[in-house]
């Protein structure tokens, strides 16, 4: 448990800027955990079937491209 003191002394963790991942997260992965939600909302709608092979192709232009880790992939796989 902290004293008072000490928790009043501790210094406040900048937030605004930019910081690093967690280990064996890649920096894209929550955009492309976005847009697979966003493709698989969007490929039950009718009428949306064209719209959401756009975004499908860009999930994986990002997951080819970018920064996405293994446990991203996973995740998208099983929304």
């Amino acid at each position: 448990m902290k004293n008072l003191s000490d928790y009043l002394n501790e210094k406040k963790q900048d937030t605004t800027k930019a910081h690093k991942g967690k280990e064996g997260e890649g920096a894209d992965d929550k955009k492309f955990i976005a847009l697979m939600v966003e493709y698989k909302t969007l490929r039950k709608k009718k009428g949306e079937k064209e719209s959401a092979a756009k975004i499908l192709k860009k999930a994986r232009d990002l997951s080819k491209d970018g920064d996405v880790s293994k446990k991203a992939k996973v995740a998208a796989a099983y929304l």
